[in-house]
């Protein structure tokens, strides 16, 4: 017997093990080992149809990724193609999405996409490799609700109501997926879940965000940096999804306090199994950037790190990334990329020297990202998903083009 008929021989259930190990470290990967052989496909879990409701499916490591050009997702020169980026390996995939019109991109978090269909206004959270979908209710109950709770709701635009800022996904143990989101315009955060029901609709919260502040999304739930008055510490808050399908949002938890040596630009960030809080030193005329781990901050222990596991933190007013150094060879590990104090292009600030640097392909704070300014389309991704309302075309499972990031940079 050859080695490849022995390794079409083992067991099922120890190709179901290693399937579940492949699974933790990428789901393309998995896919790619299920097509290895028929039995290795029969023997494993297929994420089609599971891609939701099954956490271990989510796509985590990949983001958006805008084409430059003004191409927005959707546009009608990408033939309904939307990129994703690997944020651990540098790959780039193309994704043909399922055939909607008329629908805009709200948000992504962990590789998840959510939709608005502008025509009726309905909501649907969609996994682009599996083609699974979850329908949400619709934005005019958010809308109702929103004005039921606040005196001031003549004064936003519908548009407003499209400005995330962030969203985090969960998914309880009887496949129900909650859905919270940030609404950037009005501080306040909303829910749905998919339990089902005509009555199902939004619900937004009660209590509001201070109007300065930073958030991320973290193991399904949302995790707040903000000052409740001027010249306060910066306080850590977490947003829990309600359980048993509770109407209500209860109050954000204060879970930490920052140092008061940490000044503004503030920004939280997600870097493995870790939430980040970056900010500027207080001392004075000084250009230095410090990080500080929420689990330190938690048990009160206030020594910034220097060593962020050789990732490159993207730091940016909207939303901030991590990403490996493997996936950008051209910028070395424990380096936060953002835009210089006092200047207009982004800057490479390296923790362990305390020095600041001009990025490789001199990248300027422009929202328009180039198309081969890898640096910058990364930096830029959150503003440039929603850009305008892309309509989605093709076939109802999406097809995959497999490239290598850096022969196309």
């Amino acid at each position: 017997m050859d080695d490849a008929s022995r390794w079409a021989c083992l067991h099922p259930d120890l190709v179901r093990l290693i399937g579940w190990r492949v699974l933790a470290s990428d789901l393309l990967d998995y896919v790619r080992f299920r097509a290895v052989c028929p039995l290795w496909r029969s023997s494993t879990v297929c994420p089609v149809g599971r891609g939701l409701v099954d956490e271990r499916f989510h796509p985590r490591r990949w983001v958006l990724l805008p084409e430059g050009r003004a191409l927005f997702p959707g546009h009608s020169v990408l033939h309904g193609y939307v990129r994703f980026f690997n944020l651990s390996t540098g790959l780039s995939v193309r994704a043909r999405l399922p055939l909607f019109e008329d629908h805009r991109i709200l948000d992504s978090v962990d590789g998840l996409v959510l939709l608005l269909q502008e025509r009726d206004g309905a909501i649907r959270l969609l996994h682009p490799f599996t083609g699974d979908i979850a329908e949400l209710p619709p934005l005019t109950t958010l809308v109702n609700d929103f004005a039921a709770k606040s005196k001031l709701s003549s004064v936003w635009d519908l548009s407003d109501f499209r400005k995330i800022s962030s969203t985090s996904v969960s998914v309880t143990s009887d496949g129900v997926i909650t859905v919270m989101i940030i609404l950037s315009m009005m501080c306040r955060v909303a829910f749905a879940t998919t339990s089902g029901g005509s009555d199902q609709q939004w619900s937004v919260s009660s209590w509001s965000l201070s109007p300065t502040w930073r958030s991320v999304s973290f193991q399904g739930r949302l995790y707040i940096l903000q000052r409740s008055r001027y010249n306060s510490d910066p306080q850590i808050l977490k947003i829990d999804p309600p359980r048993h399908n509770k109407e209500i949002l209860s109050p954000p938890k204060l879970i930490a306090t920052c140092p008061g040596k940490i000044q503004p630009p503030y920004h939280l960030v997600q870097c493995d199994s870790d939430v980040l809080a970056i900010g500027c030193s207080d001392k004075p005329n000084s250009l230095h950037l410090l990080v500080y781990r929420l689990a330190d901050l938690i048990l009160e222990k206030f020594t910034p790190v220097e060593n962020i596991g050789g990732n490159v933190l993207f730091a940016n007013i909207e939303r901030s990334l991590s990403v490996s150094a493997r996936a950008l060879p051209a910028i070395v590990g424990d380096t936060i990329v953002k835009t210089k104090p006092r200047d207009i292009h982004l800057g490479e600030y390296h923790l362990k020297g305390g020095t600041w640097l001009r990025t490789t392909d001199e990248s300027t704070c422009g929202f328009e990202p180039s198309p081969g300014n890898v640096i910058h389309r990364i930096f830029w991704c959150h503003h440039n998903w929603g850009k305008k309302p892309p309509c989605f075309q093709g076939e109802t499972t999406p097809r995959l083009v497999k490239r290598n990031w850096r022969d196309e940079a």
